[in-house]
């Protein structure tokens, strides 16, 4: 399964990169004063809506020449399984809405390291500048118990509403919805993986020292221990998401 996933990645790589790569190679020499000049640090945060949740991240760069930068990233994205989907008990009134089988709410802690390379210049007037990146690192998923308000009968006339993770034995017709987030704080659990990842970025503006923009590309997350989300899907490895970013930052030098 990893290496279909790979197999995926790799192919989806070229084919999204190779037009914008070739119309980079016309471009030609820098040789203004503008060009020249160049501004050896950014940094920037960005905003990120993927194929399976939001999330927010940071960005420092520093850049080695007017081509190319390396780049520092780190993102926190929440991620869903496709198989959840909130419901409600038409029994209780006030009932809350929940998803039936989930285990757990899984947060992605992303650190990457890679490079950004120009395409193309932005126009004296402004217009936008696009950049191909790519950079691998580290995950590191944060499983939360998900928790469940539970109705339980003490006797034939009285019944409490107690917290309850999610397993088999559970009717979903005593599901009054789901605990506060707060639940299950203390029993967060940790897996380690692995990231990959490649877009385009597109710069926006005329002031150099200004940073906005918007990056689209894709995203390979690997936990070789596995993720556990939903009850009926146990052990993912494998997370491939298609995301969209915007950023604003700025540039400057170090003197």
């Amino acid at each position: 399964m990893i290496c279909r996933a790979l197999k995926v990645f790799f192919i989806i790589l070229p084919l999204f990169s190779w037009p914008l790569i070739g119309f980079a190679q016309i471009e030609a020499e820098p040789d203004t004063l503008e060009d020249i000049l160049i501004y050896s640090n950014e940094r920037y945060g960005v905003l990120v809506a993927h194929s399976q949740g939001f999330g927010a991240g940071y960005r420092t760069g520093l850049n080695r020449n007017t081509f190319n930068t390396r780049i520092i990233s780190i993102d926190l994205v929440g991620i869903r399984s496709p198989k959840q989907l909130k419901i409600i008990n038409p029994y209780y009134n006030n009932a809350k809405r929940y998803v039936y089988g989930k285990l757990n709410d899984v947060f992605i802690l992303r650190a990457g390291y890679g490079t950004k390379k120009l395409l193309n210049r932005k126009p004296y007037w402004g217009g936008a500048e696009l950049r191909w990146l790519y950079e691998a690192g580290a995950s590191l998923a944060i499983q939360k118990p998900y928790y469940l308000f539970v109705r339980r009968m003490i006797d034939n006339n009285s019944a409490v509403i107690e917290t309850e993770k999610y397993h088999s034995g559970i009717s979903i017709d005593d599901i009054y919805g789901r605990a506060p987030f707060t639940k299950g704080l203390n029993e967060i659990s940790l897996v380690p993986g692995f990231l990959m990842r490649t877009g385009i970025n597109a710069e926006f503006g005329y002031v150099k020292t200004s940073i906005r923009s918007i990056e689209a590309g894709i995203a390979l997350d690997i936990f070789p221990q596995g993720v556990n989300i939903m009850a009926d899907d146990l052990d993912q490895r494998l997370f491939l998401t298609f995301y969209l970013s915007i950023g604003f930052g700025k540039r400057f030098n170090k003197y």
